[in-house]
């Protein structure tokens, strides 16, 4: 299959005009045209070509972001199906958890997909990113999850099925299942590396251990309910343009990752995988992780939903499941195969030694 035609500025200023593309964004008001020269490419890679433009409306200019979905990468990555959906057929749904979306065109350019929608400001580069921000945060995700909590999604079950993946299909616990292997393997062969055996061999027993009871190791974790996840809540996918109020408007940027699965699971998303990098928060892990985790439960609350479970024993069950089907594996992968270092094997270790005896592991 031939690769679309390059995305550069003077193909979208000539699809613009041909395809009368202005008539997007009729709602801005006054005439609309794109304005002069100020068009910047923010990213391009075999997956997306991402652009922000300024379109001008009458007298007035807005910031949007077009986003080009290659159609080659369709074919190989799933997420990208997975987050064109999202934009086209779940934003009714979830109205004012992601940005506005303008319009989505198909094969603009070859068989592509662009995507024209809201510019917002990513909180990476725009704040001084801390655990602080997270209280500011949780109540837009608790709003969001209370959308598609449980009877919610279900009843919404034909708009999703089959393109969003989720956690409970055979599918999905299928490749738990083939993770789970992969990681007892990757374990033996990391034991043959002189530096990685000297990290692994005070837990390597234990872990194989409990990698044989998987891939389900917490039920308490899908019982406490499910929902539609963003499943990538770093900075850069987190976005706020009034991050000088008191109350932030948060949009979640990228929805590559989504899935219908534990609720609990975009908490660690947030806090718990950020925590892990920033180890100069070490000695306050514990009094954050409470604060997250009540926080949490408190807004889902406000929502109509009680957790059973104690929220602070929900984060930790939800952290060492994703470690265990998941977050190790990857770790081991990348040191094993040489792709990037595993920094935050040591960590993941040290929880599994922590939370472990205490979780019945």
């Amino acid at each position: 299959m031939a690769a679309d035609p390059a995305i550069t500025e003077k193909l979208i200023r000539r699809k613009w005009r041909k395809l009368g593309l202005s008539a997007d964004f009729h709602g801005f008001g006054g005439d609309v045209a794109l304005a002069g020269t100020r068009m910047q490419c923010l990213k391009d890679s075999y997956k997306t070509s991402i652009w922000r433009l300024k379109i001008r409306a009458g007298n007035t200019k807005h910031t949007v972001i077009l986003k080009v979905f290659k159609s080659y990468s369709r074919k190989k990555r799933p997420g990208n199906i997975t987050e064109l959906n999202m934009y086209r057929k779940a934003r009714p749904l979830l109205k004012g958890a992601m940005p506005k979306i303008y319009s989505t065109h198909r094969k603009v350019n070859g068989d592509d997909r662009w995507v024209f929608m809201e510019y917002i400001r990513q909180l990476e580069g725009n704040i001084d990113y801390t655990p602080e921000q997270f209280s500011r945060i949780i109540p837009a995700l608790a709003k969001m999850h209370a959308r598609t909590y449980e009877d919610k999604f279900n009843k919404q079950l034909d708009t999703f099925v089959p393109w969003l993946p989720r956690y409970n299909s055979r599918t999905m616990g299928r490749n738990r299942k083939e993770l789970q292997k992969s990681t007892l393997l990757y374990l033996d062969e990391a034991m043959k590396r002189p530096d990685l055996r000297e990290v692994l061999s005070p837990s390597y027993k234990k872990l194989r251990r409990i990698l044989r009871k998987g891939p389900d190791y917490f039920p308490e974790v899908v019982e406490a309910g499910q929902s539609i996840i963003h499943c990538d809540l770093s900075a850069r996918n987190i976005g706020c343009n009034n991050v000088k109020d008191a109350v932030w408007d948060i949009k979640l940027l990228d929805w590559e990752s989504a899935k219908y699965a534990p609720c609990w699971f975009d908490v660690i998303h947030l806090a718990g995988i950020y925590l892990g990098y920033r180890q100069e928060y070490a000695k306050q892990e514990e009094a954050i992780i409470r604060k997250c985790a009540l926080h949490y439960a408190k807004e889902m609350k406000k929502h109509g939903i009680t957790f059973k479970t104690d929220p602070v024993k929900l984060y930790k069950m939800a952290y060492l499941q994703l470690i265990l089907e998941r977050f190790l594996y990857h770790q081991l992968s990348w040191e094993i195969h040489g792709r990037k270092e595993g920094k935050l094997l040591r960590y993941f270790l040290r929880k599994i030694e922590e939370w472990g005896p205490e979780l019945g592991l």
